[in-house]
Parts: C-alpha cells; structure tokens; sequence
C-alpha cells in the first residue's frame, strides 16, 4: 500500500468513526389535543355545521413547531415537529372541540361530505405570540348559513392562556387550550342561527 492509499485509509477510518458517534437528537411529534369546554349548549336547535378551512399565521405554517427565546424572539426547534400541518391539526382539533360543545351529530368532520343544509365556518387565526409566560391568539371566524337563509356571522376575539415554560410541550398545550376556548366561542355564535 502506498503512503497516500495508507493516508486516505486513515482519514476514512476517522471519518466513519466519527459519524458513528454521532447520534442525532430523537423528533418529538406534537398534537394539539381536545379541550374541556367551558359549557355545553343542549339547546343548540341550528344547523350542524362544519369547519372548511383554518389558517394559521405564515411563520407557524410548517411541520416545526415555533419557541420564543427570553428576548422573544422565534426559533424554530428542529427536533419537535407537528404530527401533520398545523392548519391540518388545528381544524381537526377544533372539529374535536366543537363536538364536544355541541348536541350529538351537530358537527360534520372535515372529510365528511357536508349536507346542503349545513353552516360553514371558515377560521382565520391571524396571530400566535408568546410574552413571558402567557400565551395569545388574535382569531377570527365567519359562520355562513345555507344560501339564501339569513346572513353571515363575522367575529373576532382575542385568545389567552397561561404557560408553565416555553418548551415545545408547553406551546402545544397552549395551541390546544386557545383553541378550545375558540370552540367555545364559535359554538356560542352557531347557536345563534335559527333556521325556519
């Protein structure tokens, strides 16, 4: 073997050796789970409705799940990410919260076909922040009858729940709890639609 073959054998070895030793961090995976609601409407006499769409703040719109530094600045944890996209888990989520406000059979899950009868509720949440060890959201939603029936329904409310910390488990819990206490005010709205 000559000297450089001999060099290069060497410095392979080192390499692999190294790689080998490495081991990357475990992914945390993240849900944002149901919410017990702060009352149930059992004279909820509306339409079943059903949420088509939910959008989340640019910034939030990934797979990695969003901290705040002391200086409350955004980083992205690497190794923490959502179970699916957070539009896509928030809307099941608050799908999962409205059905326990509401009377049985009174919310249509997203991939369920929606009858003509039913209200749409379309969510904007326009804004998630964290300040020291309280967490905000700025949301807000349209409730749209079957057409011709009455008008629309638009509000707007802003969201708050206390967190322990400001670790990924900490910021999921909060996404859950904002959005029950949304559930609890979207259900309050939808109650509101009497149809003739």
């Amino acid at each position: 073997m000559n000297k450089t073959r001999i060099a290069w054998w060497v410095v392979g070895s080192a390499v692999a050796v190294t790689l080998g030793a490495c081991r990357s961090a475990p992914t945390r995976v993240y849900g944002i789970d149901p919410s017990v609601p702060a009352t149930h409407i059992d004279t909820y006499q509306a339409p079943a409705l059903r949420v088509d769409s939910i959008n989340v703040p640019a910034s939030w719109d990934r797979l990695e799940i969003l901290g705040f530094s002391a200086a409350g600045e955004l980083r992205i944890s690497e190794f923490d990410h959502w179970s699916a996209p957070l539009p896509q888990i928030a809307r099941q989520a608050l799908s999962d919260d409205l059905d326990k406000r509401l009377p049985l059979g009174s919310v249509i899950y997203p991939r369920l076909p929606k009858s003509n009868g039913a209200l749409t509720v379309n969510v904007d949440i326009l804004e998630f922040n964290i300040v020291a060890s309280q967490a905000s959201m700025q949301a807000s939603w349209l409730i749209i009858p079957p057409a011709g029936s009455q008008s629309g329904k638009r509000s707007v409310a802003s969201l708050h729940a206390s967190m322990a910390s400001r670790e990924p488990a900490a910021v999921a819990h909060a996404w859950s709890e904002l959005i029950g206490q949304l559930a609890d005010r979207i259900a309050a709205d939808a109650a509101s639609f009497h149809m003739p």
